[in-house]
């Protein structure tokens, strides 16, 4: 009788545990996720970031927000990389309302906290871009929150990158006559381009450049790095002027290229982004 009690008594713990992870593992990836949509004002940092420091960041493949305050504790903390070898034990939490620019509501989202930043209130990663398609109006300075229904005209000659994973948005670019693969879009990077020094070495012997050294900001710290601005670059075939690129391991196609386009429509229930100028032809 006395084994019996014990075996229902594990057999319920063990249900329990299993329902937790299978909790945790839907929080973690989105399921549950929704978000109104509605237009956001950016501020004039290069980056995607609303005026009072919500940075829409598809670099990121899960949330950051300053302050616990708005939810509860969702699983131990656990350790988390920045992607620059930087690591920090953050506790992980989830809420059901998050409110962007008193515009916008985010819904039923995981995310982690505790980390401090004088600019940065939160950091709006992929666990919850990916569930939204979004416009993206550089004459405004808008982002434009969509359904993933959503589809604007398009002209023919629109630059087109199209990825494969959900949550890492990584592309293979052309710089001049070098193919790179694993380029992430990273809204929450301020430069133009992110390679090593081998393919930026290749691609100095062809080009006039400046180089000067700059600071670069990472989740939990900054580091200094070598900046080198290209006169000129072709870039999938297209060329393009005084590109920015900044030398780090990490390959990354950042916010102030997206930006050089007047219309970027990031379209995640396909998987591709769209980039195009008002005076290209429909």
């Amino acid at each position: 009788m006395k084994y019996m009690k014990f075996k229902n008594v594990m057999i319920f713990i063990l249900s329990l545990i299993t329902v937790w992870i299978v909790v945790v593992f839907f929080c973690y990836k989105g399921y549950f996720t929704n978000i109104e949509v509605g237009q956001i004002q950016l501020d004039d940092r290069p980056y995607f970031t609303t005026q009072d420091g919500v940075v829409f960041d598809t670099g990121a493949d899960f949330s950051y927000i300053s302050s616990n305050k708005i939810g509860f504790p969702f699983l131990s903390p656990v350790l988390v990389n920045d992607g620059e070898g930087n690591n920090k034990i953050l506790p992980m939490y989830f809420t059901q309302y998050f409110e962007v620019n008193d515009k916008v509501k985010i819904k039923n989202f995981a995310y982690f906290s505790g980390f401090k930043s004088n600019r940065i209130k939160a950091i709006i990663g992929m666990n919850v871009l990916s569930k939204l398609n979004m416009l993206f109006l550089s004459t405004q300075n808008t982002l434009d929150i969509k359904s993933f229904d959503f589809k604007p005209q398009i002209p023919s000659s629109a630059t087109i990158l199209q990825y494969k994973d959900r949550i890492s948005p990584k592309v293979t670019l052309r710089l001049d006559n070098e193919v790179i693969d694993d380029i992430l879009i990273d809204t929450g990077f301020d430069g133009d381009l992110s390679i090593d020094e081998h393919y930026i070495e290749k691609l100095k012997s062809n080009h006039s450049c400046d180089s000067m050294i700059r600071t670069n900001n990472t989740l939990f710290d900054t580091q200094t790095v070598k900046n080198i601005t290209f006169s000129e670059l072709y870039i999938n075939e297209r060329l393009y002027k005084n590109i920015h690129v900044v030398q780090l391991k990490k390959r990354l196609l950042g916010s102030k290229f997206l930006k050089r386009f007047d219309k970027v429509f990031w379209d995640s229930k396909n998987l591709t982004v769209y980039m195009w100028n008002e005076n290209d032809e429909y």
